[in-house]
């Protein structure tokens, strides 16, 4: 729709600018809202670099990952001309992975600066899904994380995408996973409290976002994604983040009901 804008006549990408802009407005609210969580601002900031350093490592290499086996077998191509990995470092990038690497980043400096590693993503946990509604914006203009084909109620096309197909009518997932991250975000503020038992908010989170990704995955028309049994691998993370999030939301409770009886 609009990959790229003019700014004093150079091109800016806008799916980079949608993240930047959701990266901004998220930490505005965590600095915003943290004095009932005791957190300091210079932790919040801190913490937010090393999450946001460890999301853009981890969800490159996941995207790496997914299409090393077309690495392998094009090698020959990729290693004949240089520009071919430049196009794979400088594009593409994997949410999942993205998530798992931010948590690395969390977990890191929570440690390093002794903090409580959950409060600090139980915190969090509202923010998440409300910069990656931005961040799928940036995704519905750039063209990338494109729908499947679909002429019904509120197809889109695209005419000048470099990465969806141009003249289909496509079905709108991506603005329809950002509705459902800035819903989710919303929701998880009202609900997130700083009396809130720890593991909770980023259980209920990481539980919400597998199930709405498994689901969104079958209105998902990029090939790109790698597949194993007919289930693509965001599948597959969700099904095996689901025990993870119920484990936070429910069995820590359970876990703490045993210690004291």
């Amino acid at each position: 729709m609009l990959p790229t804008i003019n700014v004093l006549n150079r091109p800016i990408a806008m799916y980079g600018f949608m993240i930047v802009l959701g990266i901004c407005i998220g930490v505005g609210i965590a600095v915003a809202r943290r004095k009932p969580y005791q957190f300091e601002k210079d932790d919040i900031l801190f913490a937010s670099c090393y999450a946001g350093i460890g999301l853009v490592i981890g969800a490159k290499l996941l995207y790496i990952f997914i299409l090393l086996p077309q690495l392998i077998k094009h090698w020959d191509t990729l290693t004949a001309d240089s520009r071919y990995f430049y196009h794979i470092l400088s594009g593409g990038f994997v949410f999942y992975g993205g998530l798992i690497g931010a948590t690395a980043g969390f977990t890191i400096y929570c440690r390093q600066y002794h903090l409580n590693t959950i409060k600090m993503l139980d915190f969090f946990a509202p923010i998440i899904p409300i910069i990656h509604s931005f961040g799928r914006i940036g995704c519905f203009f750039a063209g990338c994380c494109y729908g499947i084909s679909y002429q019904g109620f509120f197809h889109i096309i695209f005419e000048h995408s470099p990465v969806a197909p141009n003249g289909i009518p496509l079905f709108p997932i991506q603005l329809i996973e950002s509705a459902g991250n800035l819903i989710t975000g919303i929701l998880l503020l009202i609900y997130e409290k700083p009396d809130r038992r720890m593991g909770k908010p980023i259980g209920l989170y990481i539980m919400c976002y597998a199930i709405m990704r498994f689901i969104y995955e079958f209105f998902r028309g990029d090939v790109a994604r790698g597949h194993f049994l007919n289930i693509s691998t965001s599948q597959w993370i969700s099904l095996l983040l689901l025990p993870i999030g119920a484990y936070l939301f429910f069995g820590v409770k359970q876990r703490r009901t045993i210690l004291i009886k």
